[in-house]
């Protein structure tokens, strides 16, 4: 099992936070294309070992802990507090792509994002 972060996930629909610790982030942003076929790759990868929570398309996920806490009384607060957290917090990212493989000797969620 690959580990090398914590994260913490935060639901689209209503800014709910999942700590998720222990799992595998591979930040792929910044590669390049070379003559001798290394890809371009703007996309992060994390792998979840955990099935507290399965992630969905458009969630948003911050790097370690974080204990920032949205206002979603308003739509006006949603829009201030998300204006607040992108300040705070500029290497979130969201989550594009989600596949389980909860299955096998590696069982996990693997996370695409950008």
């Amino acid at each position: 099992m690959l580990v090398n972060a914590d994260i913490t996930l935060f639901e689209k629909e209503n800014y709910t936070p999942h700590f998720i610790p222990d799992v595998y982030f591979s930040d792929g942003r910044g590669q390049t294309v070379t003559k001798n076929g290394v890809q371009i790759s703007d996309n992060i990868v994390i792998y979840i070992y955990s099935d507290d929570y399965l992630p969905k398309s458009g969630d948003i996920i911050v790097k370690n802990r974080c204990e920032f806490s949205f206002d979603d009384t308003s739509q006006k607060s949603a829009s201030e507090s998300m204006k607040r957290f992108r300040e705070e917090f500029p290497d979130f990212v969201v989550v594009k792509n989600v596949n389980n493989y909860w299955f096998g000797g590696l069982p996990h969620i693997e996370v695409t994002a950008r």
